[in-house]
């Protein structure tokens, strides 16, 4: 008995850890956390170095509309995931911003919306969490040849569904003390003036070592194929790789993507950047 007690104790002490980060009272200081990154990634078929800044906070949300709640009573606190990305080309700039939002209690998406505009047009996709949560709603617009608007439900499955652009800020969830393989089903990527894929793909995040003041972290899909067993039992292929500040926010600090995307941590401090200066 004495030695179930003391595994439920660990169980326990170790599961607090993992979402301590969540609870830290920095999240409450009035601030954002700003994280800037040196990035790349290919478009014309030449990788492209630029400048990323990912803004992470808390934030309330009406649950009728998933918007910020002013006046609501009925309301959930949500993270909000910004990535703000301009891309220098040589024909012009490819700007990218990317907003995720999840649960702050269950780390569930809520709402994503990603837009992208350069010279040639705009085009903007979004998946929003239907109050039943039974389903989400995807729809998008590209302005590039026979392309247009998509509009689809998506049903939500057990296991929870992410976004590929919310990783950065789903794996800082990640239980770093079992390090056991966290199963997902992850949306495609939204970052695109293109149409972009939306059907959710078996995932996995895998701990794969530490690396310094990081942890490593591998994120693979897996193809459907014929095989009888479940999605993730088929064959996988990387995303990507992941490293997680091990200190106690997690922070991403470094990501190498199977695409050629990249990211490595630059800067982090806390920012008000709403308020008017000068008033």
């Amino acid at each position: 008995m004495r030695f179930i007690l003391l595994a439920l104790t660990l169980l326990g002490c170790s599961t607090a850890m993992a979402d301590a980060w969540k609870s830290d009272p920095v999240w409450h200081d009035g601030l954002v956390e700003k994280a800037t990154y040196s990035a790349s990634r290919e478009i014309y078929g030449q990788p492209r170095p630029y400048t990323a800044i990912f803004f992470t906070n808390k934030e309330q949300h009406d649950r009728a509309t998933l918007t910020k709640a002013t006046d609501s009573k009925d309301t959930v606190e949500v993270w909000k995931h910004n990535q703000i990305e301009v891309i220098p080309t040589p024909n012009y700039d490819y700007k990218f911003e990317t907003t995720s939002h999840l649960s702050v209690e269950k780390m569930e998406l809520t709402r994503l919306d990603c837009s992208s505009q350069e010279f040639c047009g705009t085009s903007f996709k979004q998946f929003l969490r239907e109050p039943t949560g039974k389903e989400l709603s995807y729809w998008s617009f590209s302005y590039m040849p026979e392309s247009g608007r998509v509009s689809r439900q998506i049903k939500v499955e057990k296991e929870p569904m992410i976004p590929q652009d919310a990783l950065p800020l789903w794996l800082r969830d990640y239980d770093f003390n079992s390090r056991q393989p966290a199963r997902f089903w992850m949306l495609p990527s939204q970052k695109s003036n293109r149409a972009t894929g939306f059907l959710p793909v078996a995932a996995e995040a895998r701990f794969a070592g530490e690396d310094g003041d990081a942890y490593k972290l591998e994120v693979v899909t897996f193809a459907p194929t014929r095989m009888a067993g479940s999605p993730w039992d088929q064959p996988s292929r990387p995303v990507g790789t992941f490293w997680m500040d091990k200190q106690r926010l997690h922070v991403m600090t470094k990501y190498h993507g199977a695409d050629g995307q990249t990211y490595e941590l630059k800067s982090v401090e806390r920012v008000d950047y709403w308020t008017i200066k000068g008033q």
